[in-house]
């Protein structure tokens, strides 16, 4: 790494960047969490460090690229894939319990739900948890016009689409913008949430499943999120999580920190002042290990393997299949009583004002 001149901007690798050492919260400097860390998913050049904030429990990356050359990180990633089973049988077998948990438990009529398999399995915990996720825990009452922001292949919004919500997307991969609109038929904005200008006030909820932790201004795009939801309007945030189980074991090697695309790693109350500081009224925030199972075999792959191509295990064997599924336990268990899930999940309103 060699400095260039200007406000310690440096050229990481090719990468222009700058170097933050204060915490964005509470401008106070940060302590060295790890050092020297290089991207293990998608080779992405660059020698990058983390700081952390005692005071606010928050994490982010130092040096930072500059919004001009944040591209470049992403040059071999991509968010377009569609994902699938290959398993006919499991597959339907899965399809039939989220129709029935998604039915019984959040309201949606599905086509295939079974009843009494939903009302039984709805109040187990784990279960509804994961399937919730897959609606990013918005219920039929609630539906309305959405946008998700990082929308990625438009799966999600697709589905969504099918389950009766007025559905558009933002996401800046030109080859995810082409499957959503191809493949699913949906309207995406190609580009960052503000060059999108969209009018004030013109949505009933927003959605940002693992986005945030990715752009230089978290508290600014909080705002624009608040800014075109309508009075009472909801936004739902899913991000992953410092204070996790995964992390405390993993350290460095977990896969959450995926260095250098995740500027800044939240803990459940970091994440809940930026939301406050956009002007936003928290609704509820909680940890959640849905997960935790790929956490623990992408973060064992990487400490053992010291990469992980493409970000996500391929084939997991029995044995690392059973490991996840026994911390996939004890995570969810710990969630009861402290925040250590994988990820962290806000609720927030833009409130009833006009």
């Amino acid at each position: 790494m060699t400095e260039a001149s200007g406000h310690d901007i440096r050229i990481n690798e090719g990468i222009q960047a700058q170097g933050v050492r204060a915490c964005l919260l509470c401008n106070n400097e940060g302590v060295l969490l790890y050092r020297d860390l290089r991207d293990r998913l998608f080779g992405a050049p660059g020698t990058w460090s983390l700081m952390h904030c005692p005071n606010c429990d928050f994490a982010w990356l130092n040096p930072q690229p500059l919004p001009e050359d944040i591209g470049k990180l992403y040059a071999e990633y991509y968010t377009h894939q569609v994902q699938g089973s290959t398993n006919k049988r499991l597959a339907c077998l899965r399809k039939t319990v989220k129709a029935s948990i998604l039915r019984a438990g959040f309201g949606y009529a599905i086509d295939g739900a079974n009843g009494l398999l939903g009302w039984t399995l709805s109040p187990v915990g784990p279960l509804k948890d994961i399937v919730g996720g897959s609606v990013m825990w918005l219920k039929a009452d609630e539906r309305g016009r959405l946008l998700d922001v990082g929308c990625g292949n438009g799966q999600f919004l697709a589905q969504m689409q099918k389950l009766g919500w007025e559905v558009m997307g933002v996401e800046l991969d030109p080859e995810a913008v082409r499957i959503a609109e191809e493949r699913f038929g949906l309207r995406v904005f190609q580009g960052t949430l503000e060059e999108a200008r969209l009018p004030d006030g013109s949505f009933d909820t927003v959605t940002m499943n693992h986005v945030i932790e990715h752009v230089p201004n978290p508290i600014g795009l909080l705002a624009e999120c608040r800014r075109i939801l309508r009075p009472g309007g909801k936004l739902v945030v899913v991000t992953p999580n410092i204070e996790s189980l995964g992390h405390r074991l993993f350290r460095e090697a977990w896969r959450g920190l995926e260095v250098p695309r995740h500027l800044y790693i939240f803990s459940p109350r970091a994440l809940q002042e930026c939301a406050e500081r956009a002007g936003l009224k928290v609704l509820k925030l909680w940890t959640t290990a849905r997960s935790a199972l790929w956490m623990w075999a992408a973060s064992r792959l990487i400490r053992r393997n010291g990469i992980l191509p493409g970000g996500s295990p391929q084939r997991l064997g029995l044995w690392l299949k059973l490991e996840g599924l026994a911390f996939w336990a004890i995570a969810y268990g710990l969630c009861a009583l402290r925040e250590a899930g994988e990820e962290i999940v806000l609720m927030a309103s833009k409130g009833d004002e006009a």
